[in-house]
């Protein structure tokens, strides 16, 4: 009987898709103007196959890079060169976002647990920082090593970090609190993306490297699903991250 019932709920499901899939190619059709349209309906099979795996399908929904730096460092100058994006032609902007806000908050419940400054996101934010610095000086921090230069450099990416976590929302929530807007901890995390002056590490790279490659197998096969928004590998503790923002 039970076996029953999950076949009768199965041939339910697959009318349903196959009426969908009609009514969507008829509102084609009629979009067409007349135009021939190389699309068909999926057959019996094909329908069947996509109701047994669509509890494994994914949506991942992108933003342009102007509306990310719209909403992270709305002052940068590099948003003079993007090319502007009305936040009302991006499908579903504030449900992204705010859906993105409210995971960041949650990834802050969840730290690295042996050392929590080394939690991905408090480096992301501070590089990220270092990119705010590059767009208004057309060079990274750390580029002169005068000791005097260093710490200029270092109070002005902490400024950035702060304004960068105010952005996404984070500002209110206890670990920055403690692990960034503090200012003695913070500056800690600013003097040391300052001190490595943009330096790539061959290691990393090859970790980041086999990553994104792992990640393009999966664009390129249609395979499992690929990592929704930004990565950060920290290579000091051997943790990482992945984060929408």
């Amino acid at each position: 009987a039970l076996q029953e019932a999950y076949q009768k709920q199965a041939e339910q499901d697959r009318a349903t898709i196959c009426q969908i899939a009609k009514a969507l190619l008829d509102e084609c059709k009629q979009a067409s103007n007349g135009c021939d349209l190389h699309v068909s309906i999926p057959s019996d099979d094909e329908i069947v196959t996509f109701c047994k795996n669509a509890r494994y399908l994914r949506i991942l929904e992108t933003r342009p890079l102007f509306a990310e730096y719209k909403v992270q460092d709305p002052a940068s100058p590099t948003l003079s060169i993007l090319k502007p994006t009305s936040f009302e032609n991006i499908p579903n902007f504030d449900t992204i976002q705010a859906d993105a806000r409210d995971d960041l908050q949650s990834a802050m419940f969840d730290p690295y647990e042996t050392d929590p400054i080394q939690t991905p996101l408090l480096w992301w934010i501070a590089l990220r920082a270092c990119d705010a610095f590059y767009d208004r000086h057309e060079h990274y921090p750390g580029k002169h090593e005068q000791e005097l230069a260093l710490e200029s450099d270092a109070n002005e990416v902490y400024k950035f970090m702060t304004q960068i976590a105010t952005n996404l929302g984070l500002s209110e929530c206890d670990f920055i609190k403690e692990h960034l807007l503090d200012s003695s901890k913070g500056k800690d995390l600013a003097r040391e993306v300052v001190r490595y002056d943009e330096a790539e590490i061959h290691n990393i790279a090859a970790v980041v490297g086999g990553v994104a490659s792992q990640e393009a197998v999966k664009l390129i096969t249609g395979q499992y699903v690929p990592f929704d928004d930004t990565y950060v590998y920290n290579g000091i503790a051997s943790t990482a991250g992945v984060y929408r923002f």
